[in-house]
């Protein structure tokens, strides 16, 4: 939880539907966030306060997405934090459990992992790219799963941009949008590397070795989500403390798709 501030109110659920609702979040959305609960202030009730406000303000009839990464179900020896020492390589590899929709935790962040778990929340099944979704649509998003290029075509992403899900960087920036990734994955000369994990295979435990988009390192997706915001298909404000961006994913992905062509 954040460190309480004097000079700031705490966060209460009910400041947070009237934030999400003057930012343009509505009833019946289907609504992708990224979030940073310290971003957003000292909220009463923390993590849940928030996952409650985002269903109760999109409604029964909206479906809530969030991606559910989980990078410590890769090969140990790419690792940044912690690195393993290299003594330790074979057997943390040995060892390493093998992910399970159901326990294993993600490592986006508490809001994220509380949304995880709240009940009727559903998720898919890759190793290290699920996405967690609740609501009438949820069982679509997350059905299905390719294992390579698992942020691209067929996979939930291509779902949503399908469904006409509308995005919110709650605190985050466009470094964290994943959505770009799915941009990405669209033009002929997306970045690529080649992600390890282990899973179950016929009863087996198999090393699986698959294609992906490369991971970003911020040195496009922010000046793009930038020039993005500037066309002014973005609406910004402030839920709580947390600076947020909300925007129709189609809209991104499209600008995108065009600068990714011009270049990369």
């Amino acid at each position: 939880m954040p460190t309480i501030k004097l000079n700031q109110p705490p966060i209460t659920a009910t400041r947070l539907r009237d934030d999400l609702a003057t930012l343009g979040v509505e009833p019946g959305m289907t609504l992708t966030v990224h979030s940073s609960l310290s971003a957003i202030g000292w909220v009463v009730g923390g993590a849940p306060t928030v996952v409650q406000a985002l269903l109760t303000t999109i409604g029964e009839d909206g479906t809530l997405a969030m991606p559910a990464a989980t990078p410590h179900c890769t090969d140990p020896a790419t690792w940044s934090e912690p690195q393993i020492p290299t003594p330790w390589l074979d057997t943390v590899r040995d060892s390493l459990p093998i992910f399970d929709p159901r326990t294993t935790p993600t490592e986006m962040g508490v809001i994220p992992e509380t949304f995880r778990t709240w009940p009727g929340t559903l998720r898919s099944s890759h190793p290290i790219e699920s996405v967690c979704a609740h609501g009438p649509l949820a069982a679509e998003i997350t059905r299905d799963h390719p294992l390579a290029f698992s942020e691209g075509p067929g996979a939930p992403f291509d779902k949503l941009h399908d469904l006409k899900s509308w995005i919110l960087l709650l605190g985050t920036g466009f470094n964290r949008c994943t959505a770009l990734h799915f941009a990405e994955s669209l033009v002929d000369k997306r970045r690529t590397m080649t992600v390890r994990f282990p899973a179950w295979d016929k009863g087996q435990r198999v090393w699986f070795e698959v294609p992906n988009v490369a991971d970003d390192n911020d040195q496009l997706f922010p000046s793009i989500g930038k020039r993005f915001v500037a066309t002014g298909s973005a609406k910004q404000g402030t839920i709580g403390e947390a600076s947020s961006t909300l925007f129709p994913m189609h809209d991104l992905v499209s600008f995108a798709t065009e600068v990714f062509e011009a270049t990369l």
